[in-house]
């Protein structure tokens, strides 16, 4: 004879909150593709998937919350483009492979411009990711920092810090990214020439002498 299954209710409850959690993470997602940082409120990702407001803070605690979890999707989606890299980049020398990830650092920008002024902009006012995300956005970058070390390994860089070169590169690759997404160049091949000149300068500049 069969036995009948036995529910565990408190993992249904877990499941069904995880189903809902990434229910309306996908809501808010969409909702700022294809609308906007301005479409991201509370009452339109409850709309978005027929449930009330009251249930949306219970999950996510409210718009803050909803706004760290979209910030670290998008983490996770440059996390995905550095990572589909590497078998470029195991093909090209360590300075080659810094203007690799710089290009799909500049690429993720264009084609996930929402997600890029959430992550690194000021898309939603008065949002400041925990100090706790940005210690694991700080991750995502571990592809560009290992290129920077493995220049200083190959002697095409003299040895300092790999990760403050690849913060030196990743504020003019923000720059760059920014004020292309707000319009600010007049012609559309600025930020491309801009792009390859800065990459240019500061590899430069780390091969000078301190």
């Amino acid at each position: 004879m069969t036995k009948a299954k036995v529910v565990d209710f408190r993992q249904e409850q877990e499941d069904l909150r995880g189903a809902l959690r990434q229910g309306m993470l996908d809501a808010a997602s969409r909702l700022l593709v294809e609308e906007g940082p301005a479409a991201l409120t509370v009452r339109k990702v409850a709309e978005a998937v027929n449930c009330s407001t009251t249930l949306l803070y219970s999950i996510f605690g409210g718009k803050d919350g909803l706004s760290n979890a979209l910030y670290l999707e998008g983490c996770e989606r440059l996390k995905r483009d550095f990572e589909a890299t590497e078998a470029e980049l195991a093909k090209v020398d360590a300075e080659q492979g810094v203007w690799l990830c710089a290009r799909a650092y500049l690429d993720f920008s264009r084609r996930n411009p929402s997600y890029y002024l959430v992550m690194f902009g000021d898309a939603i006012a008065g949002f400041i990711p925990p100090l706790e995300s940005r210690v694991s956005a700080w991750g995502t970058f571990t592809p560009l920092i290992r290129q920077f070390e493995r220049c200083m390994e190959q002697g095409l860089l003299p040895k300092s810090s790999p990760t403050a070169a690849a913060r030196l590169l990743w504020a003019a690759l923000h720059g760059i990214a920014s004020l292309e997404l707000k319009g600010f160049y007049l012609k559309k091949e600025h930020p491309d020439e801009l792009f390859k000149a800065a990459v240019r300068a500061i590899l430069l500049s780390l091969k000078l002498p301190d």
